[in-house]
């Protein structure tokens, strides 16, 4: 080994290292937001469904048509969401005559990718579910 390729793999490991630090925090900011937003799926179907058992019953029983009571499809939704104590920055319930749909929105917060990246744009997670009211006899 010549003197001047002393300490060179020294830094070629420091080198990999830190090119492994930053994949690793990448690899593991991303499953974060895979598991969010699969959380925030499953919430939002759940809200869904409580949602479109909203139904309207003064109309189902004066006109016999399966409608959505805009206001109880809105609650139930958001009771559904709040009692699953999941961390959202909003919930949007959009109730249309005979569907509901709903749609969550989060933000991952970024683990060690965070020192590398600008923290002002935060990970922005979202899920839509949407459910139609059914009668079973």
């Amino acid at each position: 080994m010549r003197h001047s390729d002393r300490g060179s793999v020294t830094i070629w490991m420091l080198g990999l290292s830190l090119l492994l630090l930053v994949f690793g925090g990448l690899a593991l900011d991303y499953w974060r937001g895979l598991a969010l937003q699969r959380e925030l799926a499953s919430v939002a179907d759940s809200a869904a469904v409580a949602a479109a058992s909203g139904i309207d019953e003064d109309a189902y029983r004066t006109t016999g048509e399966l409608m959505l009571d805009h206001g109880r499809s809105r609650d139930l939704a958001t009771a559904a969401v709040e009692w699953q104590a999941v961390d959202v920055t909003s919930v949007l319930v959009d109730v249309q005559p005979a569907l509901v749909q709903v749609t969550l929105t989060a933000e991952v917060e970024l683990g060690l990718l965070g020192v590398f990246v600008d923290q002002g744009e935060p990970l922005i997670v979202r899920a839509t579910a949407s459910a139609t009211p059914v009668l079973i006899p």
